[in-house]
């Protein structure tokens, strides 16, 4: 299992994650991207290299 990381300190809240992830892990809240479905992340590398401030990351979680 995959889980989606946002570090809300680095975040700017661009979006840019929401619209890159296939499996929609991302919201907005407080003008900040957050993880909602972080367990939904499916390792697809879109979001770590798309976001400007590198304020994502994909972990690697128990379960699955």
């Amino acid at each position: 299992m995959y889980i989606a990381v946002v570090n809300w300190k680095k975040c700017n809240g661009c979006g840019e994650c929401i619209n890159a992830c296939p499996s929609k892990c991302f919201e907005m809240s407080d003008d900040k991207c957050w993880a909602q479905q972080a367990t939904d992340c499916i390792d697809c590398g879109n979001c770590p290299g798309i976001c400007p401030e590198g304020a994502l990351a994909v972990a690697v979680g128990w379960g699955g």
